[in-house]
């Protein structure tokens, strides 16, 4: 319990970008089309976000915590 209490707040960080990055590999293309944007077009845009934006913060919070132990 003290995992899920220590860590909260970067499960749900991460929850919502894998879940996001998934979504978009499976995106339909008129779902896409309503989020009405010129940077996303495709399903995989937002996969690509997700990686760019969650990615780096993730890697940071766990080379911080390895550290840890």
């Amino acid at each position: 319990m003290d995992f899920i209490k220590t860590h909260t707040h970067v499960l749900l960080y991460a929850g919502f970008w894998l879940s996001l990055g998934g979504y978009g590999l499976f995106a339909p293309p008129d779902r896409v089309a309503m989020l009405d944007s010129r940077l996303v077009t495709q399903g995989w845009h937002l996969t690509a976000m997700s990686i760019c934006f969650g990615g780096p913060v993730l890697a940071l919070y766990w080379w911080r915590m390895r550290e840890r132990d």
